[in-house]
């Protein structure tokens, strides 16, 4: 669904560039050069955001900030400055942000809040403080720019919500606790999630100088005095998501194949030892198969490369959706690696005997080229858990089905 946003703003030149950025990311844009004009729109549409102009020909004092809260939109001001009275003015309502319209700088932040305000219904917040007024304060803004919002009493209780909730990727702590004090939480976080995982937000009220120094040696990722202005509370916590959004996005390049989407070799190798790790204390057995497509390279000879691309991104995506809960990569070229979640070599044979066929009846409609192609397999079953050991036996297996005529499983 298009999320519809709505810009108010009396100059042309100023709405033009507004609505661009909103377009850019992404909204569908009506544009209001006055208030009369916006109250029309939310009669007949409902917008997820507006970026409204502080002062408009019939509204010259903010009065079209009350007019958006009150509708339940998440409302972004832009002004031409921001002396103490207009901060005032502006500060009274539970806004996301304001934005003077300064220089060039002030639309690329615009863009920015644009972009995160949909993401931040992905983002788990968990917030760890004794006061429930203070509790209560910090998610009020969080739920204003829609942030998924978890909440805890003390520090013991902290980590009970983290671990009964993985996705929590920030947490926000006060300093004195009972039981576990913020500084002491974060060392117990910092025992089994790192800073590239999770971000801590460490406050308080005490006038400590060291309080600081001593969250962020702890295991904090920043640090933030009550009372705090909410300005900055939303800088902070923006640039800590920020950082979080762009370590994943490093980790996904370096372990994705670029071509197919799917987990790279490096990937499958440190994965598959984590698992086999597990496996070996309990001593399971492990499946694991490797596959090839085959005779590739007359693929790449006769039909292109672009072709060959299309038939890897084709079969890769076959791949994932009768793999979907177990450990898949491409290898290289065109070898393709599966380790099986399950360990059971009755169901790894009827699957992988069931893609096998799938592929053979299906793989003319991969790609625009129609090219149909087939792979074969090779599955290993053992109480091992070396991984060489275990691509080397399923490559065994795999060399076995190609020698006795491809398209077919060897196990």
């Amino acid at each position: 669904m298009v999320l519809r946003a709505l810009i108010i703003e009396d100059t042309p030149t100023i709405a033009k560039v507004q609505k661009h950025i909103a377009i850019s990311v992404g909204y569908a844009v009506d544009i209001a050069a006055t208030l009369e004009e916006a109250k029309a729109l939310i009669k007949q549409h409902s917008y997820y955001c507006a970026v409204v102009d502080f002062i408009l020909p019939d509204a010259p004092n903010g009065e079209a900030i009350p007019v958006t809260i009150k509708a339940d939109i998440p409302t972004i001001v832009m002004t031409g400055n921001i002396d103490e009275s207009t901060r005032t003015t502006v500060e009274r309502y539970p806004i996301i942000d304001y934005i003077t319209k300064e220089h060039k700088q002030a639309y690329h932040y615009l863009k920015k809040q644009l972009q995160r305000l949909p993401k931040n219904k992905q983002i788990s917040i968990l917030i760890v403080e004794d006061s429930i007024s203070a509790r209560h304060y910090i998610k009020t803004l969080l739920v204003r720019q829609k942030y998924r919002v978890y909440e805890a009493n003390d520090g013991e209780h902290a980590l009970q919500v983290l671990a009964e909730n993985p996705e929590i990727s920030v947490i926000i702590t006060d300093f004195e606790m009972p039981k576990l004090n913020g500084a002491e939480l974060c060392v117990e976080v910092r025992r089994k999630h790192n800073d590239e995982d999770i971000a801590i937000i460490g406050i308080s009220s005490s006038e400590q100088a060291q309080l600081s120094a001593r969250f962020i040696k702890s295991g904090a990722n920043d640090y933030l005095r009550k009372p705090f202005n909410n300005e900055e509370f939303y800088c902070r916590l923006s640039q800590n998501v920020d950082m979080l959004e762009n370590i994943a996005t490093i980790r996904r390049q370096a372990n994705t194949d670029y071509r197919t989407d799917l987990p790279n070799r490096r990937y499958f190798f440190e994965e598959a030892k984590k698992q086999l790790r597990v496996d070996e204390k309990a001593q399971n057995t492990v499946c694991l198969a490797m596959l090839d497509i085959d005779h590739f390279k007359s693929i790449n000879d006769n039909h292109g490369h672009d072709a060959g691309d299309a038939v890897l991104k084709g079969f890769s995506a076959a791949l994932t959706k009768f793999f979907p809960n177990d450990l898949i990569a491409r290898m290289g070229g065109e070898e393709f690696a599966i380790k099986f979640t399950k360990n059971d070599k009755a169901e790894a044979q009827k699957q992988l005997t069931l893609f096998i066929q799938y592929i053979e009846k299906n793989s003319r409609s991969f790609s625009e080229y129609a090219i149909p192609f087939t792979v074969s397999a090779g599955l290993t079953d053992e109480i091992n858990h070396n991984l060489d050991t275990l691509l080397k036996h399923a490559d065994v297996h795999l060399y076995q089905a190609k020698e006795s005529g491809r398209n077919r499983l060897v196990s």
